[in-house]
């Protein structure tokens, strides 16, 4: 069992870096005989990111994706309005807590049975729940269990506080990163709202309307109905949506918008479920790097020479034959390219490249 004043600065830690996050859980479920435990970020309706410890991992990527929105455990405990955490016993009865998705598509599945949890608000609207479970079999939590994960909870709740500034100041510094090569941008959280926008968009105002609550739309009425379509299916690699498509402005000029979904290193704890939204002249007079494209879809360099030669209208045989490698590795490429752009076909990720770059195959 890890000491409290280690525990409490490893807490700390993981709000820089959301990697230790499945750690900490293990050692906040071990402080009080516990399995291991579970830390998310929530807005509204909807859960935008998670980390949890080895021992609440079967199924939990499932349960989250499609179990998550139907239990009532957050909605009951945000009903007891306690700053401190509470027993599932105290808002479930057996019955009613067996029958729950949290226990019947995962939590049983898993090995696990009772669970202590706690909300906690942070700035912008969103707040964290962090749970902790036991395993099947054993006792539920008591009044002393509660109050030492009660004593880590003020810790818990300086970290999120920590890393939902922290986050602010990276979509900031990406919007603004983007304006310095010409590219108008906006960061998108799940539901659409804008966490960060350049002055480039902004005043896109012949293009673009703000709308209350940060929220963004485009003045074409059929382009605004994409990109509503396209924002609900980020996180859905294989969504049909269109997430590049041209713009008519107010005075009838033409621009290209592209969403582009936020993964892998992009992405930690208090910033799943973001995009960037990009906008660009149906012409560019002048194109981002190669660099910039990696890091905008997450590339690697072989992925990006793929990327760009999609773009240049070749075929995998053309791609593979001039770099040297065989057709295999250039469809395995391609693959990882479409997750990460959301492009399904290989015209699809050609328009979403070809109003932006076309990128240095050397």
């Amino acid at each position: 069992m890890a000491d409290f004043e280690n525990l409490v600065d490893r807490i700390y830690e993981a709000a820089a870096d959301a990697d230790l996050w499945p750690q900490v859980m293990h050692d906040l479920g071990g402080a009080v005989d516990g399995a291991g435990g579970i830390i998310l970020t929530r807005r509204s309706d909807a859960w935008l990111g998670w980390r949890y410890s080895a021992a609440l991992a079967p199924g939990a990527e499932e349960f989250m994706r499609d179990g998550a929105t139907r239990t009532q455990a957050t909605a009951r405990m945000l009903a007891l309005n306690r700053a401190g955490f509470a027993d599932a016993q105290e808002v479930f009865t057996e019955e009613e807590y067996l029958a729950d998705p949290l226990i019947a598509e995962w939590g049983a599945l898993a090995g696990l049975h009772h669970a202590a949890a706690t909300a906690i608000p942070v700035p912008s609207g969103d707040f964290v729940v962090v749970q902790v479970n036991r395993r099947i079999g054993q006792q539920c939590f008591s009044r002393g269990d509660l109050a030492r994960l009660d004593a880590f909870r003020p810790h818990l709740a300086r970290a999120g506080l920590l890393a939902a500034r922290w986050r602010l100041q990276k979509l900031r510094a990406a919007a603004e990163a983007l304006a310095m090569i010409g590219l108008p941008a906006a960061v998108l959280d799940a539901t659409g709202k804008v966490l960060a926008a350049n002055a480039l968009i902004e005043g896109l105002r012949s293009h673009l309307m703000w709308l209350p609550k940060d929220r963004i739309a485009l003045v074409d009425p059929a382009a605004n109905e994409l990109l509503r379509r396209a924002i609900a299916e980020v996180d859905d690699p294989t969504a049909s949506s269109v997430r590049s498509f041209p713009v008519k402005g107010a005075a009838g000029d033409p621009v290209v918008v592209h969403l582009i979904p936020a993964t892998g290193t992009a992405r930690d704890l208090f910033e799943g479920g973001f995009s960037v939204l990009a906008v660009t002249p149906l012409a560019a007079p002048s194109a981002p790097d190669a660099a910039l494209i990696q890091g905008l879809f997450d590339l690697t360099a072989a992925e990006a020479r793929v990327a760009g030669g999609v773009a240049e209208g070749l075929t995998l045989d053309e791609i593979a034959a001039r770099h040297g490698v065989t057709v295999g590795t250039i469809r395995s490429q391609i693959k990882s390219v479409f997750a990460k752009t959301g492009a399904a076909r290989q015209s699809q990720l050609a328009a979403l490249l070809a109003a932006q770059t076309k990128i240095p195959l050397k």
